[in-house]
């Protein structure tokens, strides 16, 4: 198997690959960033003196960034994702950035004990702000109240192309991650679309199905509407089956070898609500 590793520069719902995982919570939640705050100018100030007065010009801030209500540096941006995480027990979602018309609400935390998040699918303002949803039809999107959360950023992605057997992770576009994968079978294939994980899991043995470790995402499967007791959620975890990576072997979920999904977990420490876009 081809295993590339680059210089580099959590919970649980039945997952609709391979069988029932154990279910246990991840004992250490991933690192996030301090909330962001958006840029706002400083008042004009004057000095008194003896002599005539002089007025001291303002300090400059930068303009806001395009597409942005506040400035992020220049290096912050390639691969730039903001995350929603849940402040309040219930957050509510909307049909559009009015905040009229309610469609869903999602519970903090979830049903696995996971804190709540979302994908940020655009950042106009920091009162409606929308959001890709953790729920079927795969794609759903939805406007939340920017009071029911608070934002983190990173800029890691992950890209899974199912005819190549491969899966690719990045740090501000860069590739510092990739390997080869098993992936669903014909009759059972996984919906290839955006999504973002939701959730980590970590069986108490890592010689499950699962492996020592499994990211849920944000997807569902088309051909389960339930699996094994769980909702035929789509996860990129391990295996307990590492000869049959590079073949079409599971339900619907990204198998990698017990090494590389340990590697994501453990070294490169990814977050929840990273952007996982399988093609």
């Amino acid at each position: 198997m081809n295993r590339q590793y680059f210089l580099l520069g959590v919970i649980v719902l039945a997952l609709t690959a391979c069988s029932q995982a154990e279910r246990n919570l991840y004992s250490e939640p991933p690192e996030t960033l301090a909330p962001l705050q958006p840029e706002s100018p400083r008042p004009s100030t004057t000095t008194a003196t003896a002599a005539p007065t002089t007025t001291v010009a303002p300090t400059a801030v930068p303009p806001a960034t395009d597409g942005l209500p506040f400035y992020v540096v220049a290096e912050d941006l390639p691969g730039l994702s903001f995350v929603a995480e849940a402040t309040v027990p219930t957050v509510n979602v909307y049909s559009s950035d009015q905040l009229v018309e309610q469609t869903f609400e999602f519970a903090n935390p979830n049903l696995s004990g996971t804190p709540l998040v979302f994908l940020v699918e655009d950042l106009n303002d920091l009162q409606a702000i929308k959001v890709l949803l953790p729920t079927r039809p795969n794609g759903s999107f939805g406007w939340i109240n920017a009071d029911q959360v608070r934002l983190t950023q990173h800029n890691y992605s992950i890209q899974v192309r199912l005819d190549d057997f491969a899966i690719t992770v990045t740090d501000h576009e860069k590739t510092i991650f990739e390997t080869t994968i098993g992936v669903a079978r014909e009759n059972t294939p996984t919906p290839r679309g955006r999504y973002y994980t939701t959730e980590l899991l970590r069986p108490p043995e890592s010689g499950t199905a699962y492996g020592p470790y499994a990211y849920g995402l944000s997807g569902y499967s088309d051909t389960f509407e339930s699996f094994l007791g769980g909702p035929g959620q789509l996860g990129i975890h391990g295996t307990n089956e590492p000869w049959a990576l590079g073949t079409n072997v599971s339900s619907g979920c990204v198998r990698l070898h017990n090494d590389d999904i340990t590697y994501l977990v453990e070294t490169l420490q990814l977050p929840l609500g990273v952007p996982v876009d399988i093609i």
